[in-house]
């Protein structure tokens, strides 16, 4: 049985699934920025990739275009809406995988993916140093985290902060913080971002 704070999360998302575009202001402007991001990320033909909070798939074109249809694609949400919404949205992608559940106890391969994706979702991770872990043990030797959120930390910190409800206390960890637990996890760091408009982190597994 799932804790009531974390049952109240999931909630709290999956009421706001099929409108999720509109309240995050998915437009062109956010795409480009994105995009832009997506620069530096490594992802070649043929990967298998995991969208871990994937959302109603927001990330999915960009992923797409960089490995491919010989790709695979595993997006992974807690929210049964938003995994709804991104089949709706998405319905022409033949390579994708939906899996519905927590990252801290949905079954994820061992060795398994070439990178990892995590976009706006790690402050909403109530275990991080078991998911980090996770992460770690799905990737295959030199599979790439790539860790991003289109806010520096203390503005993202404190935008949640002015929420109601159960994300009200979801943070993203600071730089030394974060640091450490992605060297706990076995991580390699090989750049951190925190400026205005990005957070961005890329480790090596």
């Amino acid at each position: 049985m799932k804790p009531v704070w974390i049952s109240e999360k999931i909630a709290y998302f999956d009421q706001r699934g099929p409108e999720w575009d509109l309240i995050v202001g998915n437009d062109e402007e956010r795409r480009a920025k994105i995009r832009a991001v997506f620069d530096s990320i490594d992802l070649a033909k043929g990967d298998t990739v995991l969208d871990a909070g994937c959302g109603n798939g927001v990330l999915f074109d960009f992923i797409e275009e960089k490995m491919g249809a010989a790709g695979r694609l595993v997006a992974v949400d807690a929210a049964p809406s938003m995994i709804q919404r991104a089949r709706e949205l998405y319905p022409d992608y033949g390579n994708i995988e939906f899996r519905v559940g927590m990252l801290e106890s949905l079954l994820l391969e061992d060795s398994f993916f070439d990178a990892v994706l995590c976009f706006s979702i790690l402050p909403h991770v109530d275990d991080l140093p078991k998911v980090l872990s996770r992460f770690k043990k799905s990737l295959k030797a030199g599979g790439k985290l790539y860790i991003f959120h289109l806010s520096d930390t203390r503005s993202l910190n404190a935008f949640h902060g002015g929420l109601d409800g159960p994300v009200k206390h979801d943070l993203l960890p600071e730089k030394d913080e974060m640091l450490s637990l992605l060297e706990a996890a076995g991580f390699t760091v090989r750049d951190y971002i925190d400026r205005t408009g990005l957070n961005f982190i890329e480790c090596l597994a």
